[in-house]
């Protein structure tokens, strides 16, 4: 503390403050911000420039990322393995979503760690369920809550917009977690044409199987069209 002399002659204390101490002032106002970025149509828009926001990202597009803080791959391999054996247009094959996900620098985020993928580590599955409950549908749906979790004070969905029939059973999850990340204080970013109203009283769900998890279950729904493959199969032997 020290004084100077004021205008009117009188001393006024003036609290010095160390560079340290500014920048953890400076550090104290920072607000979190994290975008999550998964392959849908409006992915190109997220704000990879502006280094304010962290960005989690997850798809097996063959896309390219110009910035990318943590990645999410939380399926099964096997299960990941037959989901990317037929070629889609745009897709990468299961092969080359391996060496993609090798030559990431940041943390890829998995069911476990892989021996092969230095940077991988074990996704907190176990401390999500026990916090939010058995609710997650989707990939997006993890990472809502992580950073709910995480305290982060802004979330942003880029790329995540379940849609349509395929992705009914993706919604209630996202909605809700939404709702509860509003609930909190956290502000929301959500880009235009985004298909989930935001609930100001968000019901709690739940579903039979864990997205990705439970992929062994006969419940398991996003398998449903390698189920049918399958049988088509055996019925030809």
């Amino acid at each position: 503390m020290k004084l100077k002399e004021t205008l009117s002659g009188t001393a006024e204390a003036v609290e010095n403050v160390e560079p340290d101490e500014k920048a953890a002032k400076k550090s104290a106002r920072k607000i979190k911000r994290v975008a999550i970025v998964g392959g849908g149509e409006t992915r190109r828009k997220a704000p990879f420039k502006n280094k304010s926001w962290e960005i989690w990202a997850f798809s097996s597009r063959r896309d390219r990322y110009p910035r990318v803080d943590r990645w999410f791959e939380i399926h099964a391999m096997k299960d990941l393995r037959q989901q990317l054996a037929k070629r889609k247009p745009g897709r990468r094959s299961f092969r080359n979503y391996m060496r993609f996900m090798r030559r990431l620098k940041c943390p890829v985020y998995m069911q476990k760690v892989h021996p092969k993928i230095r940077t991988s580590v074990k996704f907190p599955k176990d401390e999500l369920v026990a916090e939010f409950g058995r609710i997650f549908t989707s990939t997006a749906s993890y990472l809502l809550a992580l950073a709910i979790k995480e305290g982060y004070q802004e979330i942003g969905l880029w790329g995540v917009n379940p849609k349509g029939k395929d992705y009914a059973r993706q919604r209630p999850a996202i909605r809700y977690l939404l709702g509860l990340a509003r609930q909190r204080g956290i502000r929301l970013r959500l880009p235009k044409g985004f298909s989930i109203r935001v609930p100001k009283k968000p019901k709690v769900v739940k579903t039979k199987v864990l997205y990705a998890y439970d992929w062994r279950s006969r419940h398991a729904w996003w398998r449903k069209r390698l189920r049918k493959k399958h049988r088509k199969r055996a019925r030809r032997k």
